[in-house]
């Protein structure tokens, strides 16, 4: 597979030959995998924070959730970045969708004081994957991405409202942005892009995103 062939080439690294095609971009990854871990024992160790807060009987069923998701996006990242087949872009487009939405619901559940219905939640992999393996994969992350942004703004929002005020609402959305920018101007092409770095612009941006969901209060 060439360089130009592979489904990653877009995010700037230069693909080698080999099952680890963008080292930094694949070892990034598992940042969210990290992070995802820690999410899952943070939910087991303490109910689901809130704003109103919810009822301490009720299981935090989308933050474990989001935990687990942000695992398998993890691991999708690596198949995407290193393998990089067909298969590959279809795992990570699908454990990004799932992620993504999986943080939607979270954040309603923590800024309604609603549970989350297992139901919804249990559905949400299934549904990601059948965006993934559409013409409309794509246009589907833009749509969920831009969610998770807005469902994110509003918890922040809700945070900083609340009693739950401090500096972790303000420190995440100041990673999430110098990660953002980093994303956009770090693609092939771009002002960011040195292809044969071991720092890769893309890479900051995995690590910078698992940190925000880390920093979630």
């Amino acid at each position: 597979m060439t360089s130009t062939s592979h489904v990653a080439a877009a995010d700037c690294e230069r693909c080698r030959p080999g099952p680890i095609a963008q080292p930094a971009n694949t070892v990034s990854s598992l940042a969210f995998t990290v992070a995802g871990l820690l999410l899952v024992a943070r939910s087991r160790r303490t109910p689901t924070a809130s704003f109103p807060p919810l009822p301490a009987t009720d299981p935090p069923v989308a933050e474990a959730a989001l935990g687990w998701s942000a695992v398998a996006a993890g691991l999708g990242s690596v198949a995407y970045h290193g393998p990089g087949t067909r298969a590959g872009q279809i795992l990570h487009d699908a454990t990004l969708l799932a992620m993504l939405a999986t943080l939607i619901t979270a954040d309603v559940a923590r800024f309604t004081g609603r549970p989350a219905s297992r139901a919804v939640v249990a559905a949400l992999p299934g549904l990601a994957l059948a965006a993934a393996t559409s013409p409309w994969s794509v246009p589907a992350q833009l749509v969920v991405g831009t969610g998770a942004v807005a469902a994110e703004v509003a918890r922040v929002r809700g945070a900083r409202s609340g009693r739950r005020s401090g500096r972790r609402p303000a420190a995440a959305s100041v990673v999430a942005a110098v990660g953002a920018l980093g994303h956009v101007l770090g693609r092939t092409g771009g002002p960011l892009c040195r292809p044969d770095s071991v720092w890769q612009a893309h890479a900051a941006w995995h690590s910078a995103m698992a940190f925000v969901l880390v920093l979630r209060d």
